[in-house]
Order: C-alpha cells, then sequence, then structure tokens
C-alpha cells in the first residue's frame, strides 16, 4: 500500500515558481537545507521562518 502525503512547503515553493536554487539565493539558505526543511528532517524554526519569508508569508 502505498500513502502518498503532501508536502506543504515544497507545494509552497512550486506554488510560487521557485527552484530550491532560486529560493536558496532568495532566503540564504543552502540547497540541501531547503531540501531537509521540505522533507521533514531539518526541523529549525528559524530557518524554517527565513523560508516562509522568503515566500512572502509573513508570520503573526
Amino acid at each position: 500500500m502505498t500513502i502518498n502525503v503532501t508536502n506543504p512547503i515544497a507545494n509552497l515553493r512550486k506554488s510560487k515558481g521557485y527552484t530550491n536554487e532560486q529560493l536558496s539565493l532568495i532566503s540564504g539558505l543552502t540547497e540541501l537545507e531547503i531540501a531537509k526543511l521540505e522533507n521533514g528532517t531539518l526541523v529549525d524554526p528559524a530557518k524554517l521562518t527565513r523560508l516562509l519569508a522568503a515566500v512572502g508569508v509573513k508570520s503573526v
């Protein structure tokens, strides 16, 4: 059985039309950090905040 779970971080990046490389340049994060945030192996609130700010999501 296969379960497909969508990745909200990757979906957000793609909806904005960014590649990992482009988002890396905008956010200041490395492409590896972005990939790890997207696949859940990196859970760093500060880096996630930087990534979200780079795609235009404001924190409250």
